[in-house]
Parts: C-alpha cells; structure tokens; sequence
C-alpha cells in the first residue's frame, strides 16, 4: 500500500463499523483494514497506559461508587479487559489470578465484579482472552498456507518448534537448510507475520527478529499477510505478501475473512 493511502486509512479508522466502510472506499480487503485498526488500538494502548495506571486509585473510587467497569473504559477510551484487570488488582486480587479467572469467570465470587468482568471481555476486540486465542489462529493458519507452499515443491525446511527443540535460541518459522532462489535473492528462512507491516512493526521485529536471523542464518523472507508499506527498508531479506501465495487463494481467502470480531 502506497504511503499516503495509508494514512488516510489510518486516520479514519477507529472502531469495527469503519473497516467495513473504508473497505468499500478504499477497494482493500476487510481482513487488511481490521489488522490495521487493531494495531493501531494496541499502539494507542501503549502510549495510554502508563497514564491510566496513575490514576488507578482515583478509577477504582469512581467504580466503587457505582460507574461500571465498561463504562470507565469507554469514558477513558481504554480497552476493557485491561481496565477490568485494573479494576480487578485493586480488590486485592493477585496479577497471576487475574488472568486465571478471565477464562474462568464464574470462579469471581463478587456477583458484581463478576457480571461486569464478563460484559467488559465480551466487549473487547482486541485486549480479551478470546480475541487472543483469534489473533493467535490467524498466525497459525498463515504458517498453515506457507508449509503447504513449501511441501508441493518438496522443499526441505525445519520449523521453528523442530529448531528450538534442539535447544538453539531464537528462530524463524522456517528454517531451509538448502537455501532457495527467490526474485533472484537467495532465502535460507521465512519469517510469517499475520500482521500488516507499517513502520512501527516493521521496525520493532527488524530489531528483535529479522536482523538477528539474517545474521544467524543468511538472507531470508518475511511474510506480512495483511500487506505492508510499498517503500519498507529491508536490505538481506525479502518482503512479500498474501499475492505471492495466490496459488492457495482459498485458504488466504479464509485467514483475510477471519475477522477478530464477533
């Protein structure tokens, strides 16, 4: 995607009604435009939280005195799961449990706690357990559509599990051992990311990822499902996207159509 066309997408974009709506616009998939809003949300969320926290004694007053979990966070423009867990610390319930009782809500004793714990998570599209588990899925499906890539041309590889079995440190999705020729660049990895790869992402996993494969393991290739900015730097590895598997329309059909959103 061209520099400018995203931004104009960026800035329209706020919650769920808008992808489908600028996907009309703008003639992109809304698969692509909901990767990006949730990005943008987590972006956002970074910036906001150490604010947030600060304030935690003052919200966790405004909730005792009867403002619901789910109305402090649409109030702040703060996701509601995290806000539910800030809630959730200051009745004196311990980080690690937090997390346990967000899968297993009815073990909250607090009948009021645990209904609005409840809507809070069901409410949230980006923060929640469930839209984990989604966000997860899509990772998975398009590893899925990259193994079956390299098994119908008998290309010989080692997966990311099979490499850290051995006890190596970090590693790419793919590893290949027999390096192949793509656009003339020779690939000894594939790196898979059901993300769209705008500055700030592409930057962060440069850092902590793709420079240090390129020194382990030679020149490589890093996959962005939901596209990426046209003018991206990358100097020992190649960028590509869903159009370079359009052979598996089917299956990239099918993790563009999985939405995090219920």
């Amino acid at each position: 995607m061209d520099r400018q066309k995203y931004k104009n997408v960026y800035s329209s974009l706020y919650d769920f009604k808008d992808v489908f709506r600028l996907s009309e616009e703008y003639e992109e998939p809304e698969g692509m435009l909901a990767t990006i809003l949730n990005q943008k949300v987590v972006k956002m969320t970074r910036f906001k939280h150490r604010k947030i926290y600060s304030r935690e004694q003052e919200l966790f007053l405004i909730w005792k005195q009867g403002l619901s979990i789910l109305e402090l966070a649409k109030f702040n423009a703060f996701p509601p799961t995290l806000m539910a867990s800030l809630i959730m610390k200051n009745c004196a319930l311990p980080r690690k449990n937090i997390n346990w009782l967000f899968k297993n809500i009815d073990s909250i004793k607090n009948h009021r706690l645990r209904k609005e714990v409840k809507k809070a998570l069901e409410a949230d599209y980006f923060f929640s357990p469930r839209a984990h588990e989604m966000q997860c899925k899509k990772g998975e499906m398009g590893e899925a559509v990259i193994r079956k890539w390299l098994n119908d041309r008998g290309i010989i590889y080692f997966t990311e599990e099979e490499i850290r079995s051995q006890g190596d440190g970090k590693t790419p999705d793919f590893v290949l051992p027999n390096p192949i020729c793509i656009d003339q660049f020779m690939v000894s990895w594939i790196e898979s990311k059901a993300l769209f790869g705008d500055d700030f992402e592409h930057e962060h996993y440069s850092k902590k990822q793709f420079r240090e494969y390129v020194n382990i393991f030679g020149k490589g290739m890093v996959v962005y499902w939901y596209g990426y900015l046209e003018d991206l730097p990358a100097d020992s590895f190649l960028v590509k996207n869903h159009n370079f598997f359009e052979e598996f329309k089917k299956e990239v059909d099918q993790l563009f159509n999985y939405l995090v959103y219920w």
